[in-house]
């Protein structure tokens, strides 16, 4: 097939390419497109096991409306990784000043921003001084890798209060319910870098796919939808078995996206240790597409006493037709193990609460109630971000590893577009 082209005729014999990228999310697409900008004129194939590319990045269009599977914002280091590769990203950031917070079912002036967290009602000044100092100081340090959020929260806050507090801004960007849940360092490297700044991207994470596959094809990415790989055997020319019976020979391979567990049989290692990378975290999210916003000065809502969150996306990136409204909304998993049922009936309470009368202008809403939104969440245990793997895989030459949960920086689309320069270095070694 010539570069670029996607689909087609299936092989079902053995053949060749100098490197195999195994999936088609961002991560897939950025190792690919490294890869094939470095070593021009080589054989790059990209398999990607759905029938069409992005995996969680992917989005919907339903009347003109863009919805993206949940919630999702990115941030500088993504951003700088991405212009990288030549991709341009739409869009603004949301406006945190006007944020509402959620406690005791009542809504209040938020105070996700330094001026309004030192006026907020919600904590008494020597709290309000507490939390902004912590903030506002957060940023990676070495000495929080053995801490969980919990005891460095304990450590750095007066109250309990006060923690509740600090923590409902902390959870925004990480989707963590519960602050035992995620290492200390992880947290407060990834809040530095949100404090360096947040964009919501016009017309959805699509957007960024629909770049990076525009790449691929013209660096001469051999892309191919619809090939679900079964086993990778690692050696001096590692061997890709896809499940329509082909195979294809490689100089190097790399996994890009799957949760370890899964590289991990594909490569057929025995995964009966603990993961170090960490447990992963699900998101429940209700997508809402409106014709008109009942509410506009509601656009964002966090919870401070429950893990819920609420924002009106099309405010500020390009998403919906004029007058239109696509709204995220999530609740956290907290470790409450509530059922679906019990979580969507306190997704719409949320929605009932900030924007009355939305059934009216309803257009399309969709419940996903339990959506990875982290492949594995970095934890103190296992010693924070300094503990997860690195793009190698011990005994399996030639075969290289990228996501969130490879590298000792970033979370979310940080870490994986990270661990994906890293593992296309790796690769280009072996060409």
């Amino acid at each position: 097939m010539p570069g670029g082209r996607e689909g087609g005729a299936r092989a079902r014999a053995e053949e060749w390419a100098d490197v195999v990228v195994v999936g088609g999310g961002l991560t897939g697409l950025a190792a690919a497109v490294r890869v094939a900008r470095g070593a021009a004129g080589r054989r790059v194939l990209l398999l990607e096991a759905a029938g069409e590319l992005g995996g969680r990045a992917r989005t919907t269009e339903q009347d003109g409306y863009r919805l993206g599977l949940g919630p999702r914002a990115l941030y500088r280091t993504a951003r700088a990784q991405l212009r990288a590769l030549g991709v341009a990203v739409p869009g603004r950031a949301p406006r945190l000043g006007g944020a509402l917070a959620l406690c005791d079912g009542a809504l209040h002036p938020g105070y996700a921003a330094p001026g309004p967290l030192l006026r907020t009602g919600l904590l008494a000044p020597r709290e309000r001084l507490a939390v902004a100092r912590l903030l506002g100081l957060a940023r990676p340090h070495p000495g929080l890798a053995g801490l969980d959020v919990e005891a460095w929260l304990g450590e750095r806050l007066p109250t309990a209060r006060a923690r509740q507090a600090a923590f409902a801004v902390l959870r925004l960007s990480t989707y963590t319910g519960s602050p035992a849940m995620i290492g200390a360092d992880a947290l407060a490297a990834h809040f530095a870098e949100v404090r360096r700044g947040v964009t919501y991207v016009d017309g959805g994470w699509r957007t960024l796919v629909d770049a990076l596959r525009a790449r691929a094809r013209s660096a001469g990415v051999r892309v191919r939808a619809a090939a679900r790989v079964t086993a990778v055997e690692a050696g001096e020319r590692p061997r890709v078995v896809i499940a329509d019976g082909g195979a294809v020979r490689a100089r190097a391979v790399i996994l890009a996206g799957p949760a370890r567990r899964t590289a991990w049989q594909l490569l057929d290692l025995d995964d009966a240790q603990p993961d170090p990378a960490g447990r992963p975290l699900r998101t429940a999210c209700l997508d809402v597409a409106l014709s008109r916003l009942p509410a506009p000065d509601r656009s964002l809502v966090y919870g401070v006493d429950e893990p819920l969150y609420l924002s009106v996306f099309s405010r500020t990136a390009r998403l919906a037709p004029p007058g239109g409204a696509v709204l995220h909304l999530a609740r956290y998993d907290d470790g409450a193990g509530l059922g679906p049922d019990e979580v969507r009936k306190r997704l719409y309470g949320l929605l009932d609460l900030c924007q009355p009368g939305w059934r009216d202008a309803l257009v399309h809403e969709r419940f996903l109630p339990r959506i990875t939104t982290m492949t594995a969440v970095p934890q103190a245990r296992h010693g924070g971000l300094r503990g997860r793997p690195g793009p190698e895989v011990p005994g399996r030459p030639g075969v290289y590893v990228a996501g969130d949960w490879v590298g000792p920086r970033g979370l979310l689309a940080d870490a994986c577009l990270l661990s994906a320069a890293q593992a296309a270095e790796r690769a280009l070694a072996r060409l």
